[in-house]
């Protein structure tokens, strides 16, 4: 379920916001549900500068919890979505950065926009000190970014210390370079193993691959090439439950 002032704020819909408001509509009902939205994190999520700006007018929450499910806080549903103008309106309200992500299918606001290969809203980001390193929910940045083939973005994570080789999520991760493997992204599949990327790297419980099984999967022949051309051991076995 959604309040009325959630569903309009959700939908940028601003008229209708401020005639909700102007009956006293709570501007911080909390999400409904598990998989619920704040009124500022719906708009935010849908990039809705407008309506994000006469919610902080009217003392909205910037950093109310993310729901159990899927959640985002604003800051990570406007990073997710690239959408900057309100990534950097939420940061002057001292919206965090590094916020605790949602129980379930959660992302920081670097996993978000990395994994949506925004670069600008990854560089407002860093420039905030968002964690590099966080893995959160099973995977970081460079992870999201390079299983998205976003090679901008993974330079920039580079330049930024990101641990190349950070283990997958004990069940169905990846790391950069499976992650990398399995979408077919040779450009970035280089890039990382021109950063001693583990070629040979364990994979993860359940539905995990090795870089090698990962692109042969995707029948990604470029890649398998040249992940044998690194050694990539041809006789390891896919994990299994």
């Amino acid at each position: 379920g959604r309040t009325a002032l959630q569903a309009a704020a959700g939908g940028g819909h601003l008229a209708v916001v401020e005639r909700l408001l102007q009956e006293n509509a709570d501007v911080n009902a909390a999400a409904a549900s598990e998989v619920g939205r704040t009124a500022l994190q719906a708009a935010a999520g849908g990039g809705h500068l407008a309506v994000v700006e006469r919610l902080l007018q009217e003392n909205a929450d910037v950093n109310a919890a993310a729901a159990s499910l899927r959640g985002r806080t604003a800051l990570q549903a406007a990073a997710g979505g690239g959408h900057l103008a309100v990534v950097e309106r939420l940061l002057q309200e001292n919206a965090d950065v590094n916020a605790a992500i949602a129980e379930y299918d959660g992302r920081t606001a670097l996993q978000a926009a990395a994994g949506g290969g925004h670069l600008a809203v990854v560089e407002q980001l860093l420039q905030e000190n968002a964690d590099v390193n966080a893995a959160y929910d099973g995977r970081t940045a460079l992870q999201a970014a390079a299983g998205g083939g976003h090679l901008a973005v993974v330079e920039r994570l580079l330049q930024e210390n990101a641990d190349v080789n950070a283990a997958a999520a004990e069940y169905d991760g990846r790391t950069a370079l499976q992650a990398a493997a399995e979408g077919g992204h040779l450009a970035v599949v280089e890039r990382l193993l021109q950063e001693n990327a583990d070629v040979n790297a364990a994979a993860a419980k359940g539905f995990g691959r090795t870089a090698l099984q990962a692109a042969a999967d995707g029948g990604h022949l470029a890649v398998v090439e040249r992940l044998l051309q690194e050694n990539a051991d041809v006789c390891n076995l896919f994990v299994s439950l």
